[in-house]
């Protein structure tokens, strides 16, 4: 009986989709450096709108994750049936990885909102 083998044309997509949300997770938060690096915060509206941010944000990311997801999925529903099933598995554990990860990067990053600086700048 002969081997399944992951399809040569989803085989990078699906490396490169994993490397750009790394990439994009390692890379995303809400301050990089901090607005607190000398204790001033220059936006007065606090917590509130960095949380605001961090949530417009990840929005933006989960629905380019979704869009990704159900791209990925419609080729692999075109690959021949050995290949599928094992496509959509590698798949729906990429997919599943991935927005766990994000949900991970916007936790962390609603909670730098809580530590940024005392102080406010006009």
């Amino acid at each position: 009986m002969k081997q399944a083998r992951p399809s040569r044309t989803t085989t990078p997509r699906v490396v490169a989709a994993v490397a750009a949300l790394a990439a994009i997770t390692a890379l995303a938060s809400c301050t990089m450096v901090g607005e607190d690096l000398n204790g001033v915060r220059f936006k007065a509206d606090g917590p509130t709108g960095c949380i605001q941010d961090c949530n417009s944000f990840y929005k933006s990311q989960f629905d380019a994750e979704q869009k990704l997801h159900d791209s990925n999925v419609e080729a692999c529903q075109a690959l021949p049936q050995p290949d599928k099933g094992d496509c959509l598995t590698a798949e729906d554990a990429r997919h599943q990885a991935a927005m766990t990860a994000l949900g991970a990067a916007k936790i962390e990053c609603q909670n730098g909102c809580h530590r940024q600086g005392s102080g406010l700048a006009s």
